[in-house]
């Protein structure tokens, strides 16, 4: 065994909520076993919906800490087990990590060591860069978001709820702190279109909500699930 600690990447997979423990069930029968969940929802229109067959919007958001030199073989057997080559079955990439607290390396060091020689079988990606655009914004705005983005060429999104912590101003409500609600609109784009996205999100946000909203990007590194014709397309 080397004492080299293993490179960490964070895998988002998104899916309909009812393939929730399929998921979560992958991962940890492949010993990843620092995976989060959250309820989301997709923003597909209701005409593409039909198109594809889908019968519901809910979707849970997976985030899963795992070894780098696991994601290749990680991709290629999810992308199998949960049908991602097809239209409207989900979405998962990566996004790297500049830093990761050491516990969390030194957890997955033996299983890496032994899984070393395994042999690794890459499902091929998408070949054009992707960029993830990440929308924080109060409550019943993240619709008006994505129509926004939409026009400006993104395909679709996932919406989330999240909440402001709360500090020694926060209001009370007969001696309980009340937190102000936000929701996060993800949505995973061509880097070639990020700018036009983000500045016509940008404005939007200056007009509606300037003083609680924010828009920034994350690289993705590899991404499964775009792959297929956008007139076809369901919003992940």
């Amino acid at each position: 065994m080397t004492n080299e600690l293993p490179v960490m990447e964070l895998l988002i997979t998104i899916v309909d909520r009812t393939k929730a423990a399929q998921v979560l069930g992958f991962f940890s029968g492949k010993s990843v076993t620092l995976s989060l969940s959250t309820w989301g929802r997709g923003t597909a229109s209701s005409e593409i919906m039909d198109i594809l067959g889908i019968s519901e919007k809910a979707k849970v958001v997976v985030f899963s800490l795992a070894p780098k030199k696991w994601v290749p073989a990680l991709l290629t057997e999810i992308a199998d087990a949960m049908q991602l080559r097809n239209a409207g079955r989900g979405i998962i990439f990566t996004v790297p990590l500049d830093a990761v607290n050491k516990g969390v390396m030194y957890k997955y060091q033996p299983a890496v060591e032994e899984k070393m020689n395994e042999e690794r079988v890459m499902y091929k990606t998408n070949e054009k860069p992707y960029e993830l655009i990440i929308t924080a914004t109060e409550t019943g705005l993240a619709d008006a978001v994505m129509e926004t983005a939409r026009n400006a060429g993104a395909k679709g999104g996932t919406v989330w709820k999240a909440r402001t912590p709360g500090d020694e101003n926060t209001e009370s409500f007969f001696g309980l702190k009340l937190y102000e609600e936000m929701e996060i609109l993800a949505i995973a784009a061509e880097s070639s279109q990020k700018l036009n996205i983000m500045e016509a999100i940008g404005k939007f946000l200056n007009e509606k909500s300037p003083d609680k909203s924010f828009v920034f990007s994350i690289p993705v590194t590899d991404i499964v699930g775009v792959g297929v014709d956008p007139q076809r397309s369901a919003d992940k």
